[in-house]
């Protein structure tokens, strides 16, 4: 049972922990509220009730790590899980008999300095992401008095380059073309799927979550996502997520008619109706098309996603505009995500501006009476 007394202008909080067969007593003061006292001793009770994080310094780090993200993650998605298990084989296999009292700074950078030479630069940024939360939340239940994150170096390789990861305007085109011209009862579900996403940018867990209900005459009603691992509903990724994306009433009036035909089947995009079908098959129709069309470039599914919001800026729609279609949760992620096109957009707006400006009062005029005097 936990207990908060005032001590001053501070609180402490007491909780009674089981360590290795016993009983102590873990406090922690400071609290300036009586009820941030109480969320630490909850949160203490918590890990006590589940046989969540032991309490004992001398444990691999690997191991607790591992009993942190299984406590404290587990609102979060599927994939956002399977990065977590991966994060701790990883420690598992560069750290194995590093305990969380011996881990210090040294260790950690000489662990990404390996990591670097195997893995790319954003997988050693995540995982430095990861061990820091997990050794924040040890430092601040007194397992370690400092964080040995700071100031690590992080190296890698380039990994995949983001111009692979879309379609140029021709291959998109080209890609449409092909499977516009194959009447749509004649399509497969997969076919459909790739066209849907082409042109509103959701992501695979979006589309296969669509249900007839979810369909009107040119909009299309983003509000649940998929999840294929545990085969279930789930909310979509953030709330900005949720939103109606304007399309080509074509492409809805195909749909509906799809409905029509499987009026037994929850999903649109399902074979028995009860779930959608996974991310394998259009991956798989995705890339035969690709081939069939000759395109230099082999994408995934989630690539069609970049190429629609690729296509969109470089016809001068607006970032803030695209940023709500992709439903990301601030136009700093599309800005992010999409640097490199928007650089080169710059450029050239850069260009344009130089020229109008030129051509505006005498400049030119006195450039010229310049050139004709050196002359």
């Amino acid at each position: 049972m936990a207990t908060i007394d005032k001590r001053g202008s501070t609180y402490r909080a007491r909780v009674s922990i089981k360590d290795n067969g016993k009983y102590k007593l873990k406090s922690k003061s400071g609290f300036k509220t009586k009820s941030e006292a109480k969320a630490w001793a909850a949160e203490q009770e918590v890990a006590k009730n589940s046989n969540g994080i032991s309490m004992n310094d001398s444990q691999l780090f690997s191991d607790y790590f591992e009993s942190w993200y299984k406590l404290y993650k587990r609102d979060i998605t599927e994939n956002s899980l399977r990065w977590y298990a991966r994060a701790h084989a990883i420690i598992e296999q560069y750290l194995p008999n590093v305990t969380l009292a011996n881990l210090n700074r040294t260790i950690l950078q000489d662990f990404f300095n390996k990591l670097g030479e195997e893995k790319a630069y954003s997988t050693s940024s995540k995982l430095r992401m990861y061990i820091r939360a997990a050794l924040k939340n040890a430092q601040y239940d007194g397992l370690i008095s400092k964080d040995p994150t700071v100031g690590l170096v992080i190296t890698g390789n380039e990994g995949k380059s983001k111009d692979l990861k879309f379609l140029e305007e021709k291959q998109m085109s080209d890609l449409i073309e092909l499977m516009q011209d194959i009447p749509s009862i004649e399509r497969t579900i997969s076919d459909q799927m790739i066209l849907t996403a082409l042109y509103t940018g959701a992501r695979y867990q979006e589309i296969a979550a669509l249900t007839p209900s979810d369909i009107r005459p040119g909009l299309i009603s983003i509000n649940k996502a998929w999840e294929q691992y545990t085969k279930s509903i789930k909310e979509t990724k953030t709330k900005t997520s949720n939103r109606t994306i304007s399309v080509p009433i074509q492409l809805t009036n195909e749909l509906l008619d799809w409905s029509q035909d499987k009026t037994k089947h929850q999903f649109i995009f399902s074979e028995t109706g009860d779930t959608p079908i996974s991310s394998a098959s259009p991956n798989k129709y995705l890339k035969q098309h690709l081939e069939e069309i000759h395109s230099p470039k082999i994408i995934t599914f989630h690539g069609l996603r970049h190429t629609h919001a690729s296509w969109l800026l470089s016809k001068g729609v607006d970032v803030q505009y695209v940023s709500e279609r992709l439903g990301h949760s601030s136009v700093n992620i599309t800005l992010e995500v999409y640097t490199h096109l928007l650089q080169n957009k710059r450029q050239l707006e850069e260009e344009k501006s130089i020229n109008l400006l030129n051509g505006v009062g005498n400049f030119q005029d006195k450039i010229g009476q310049n050139l004709d005097k050196n002359n």
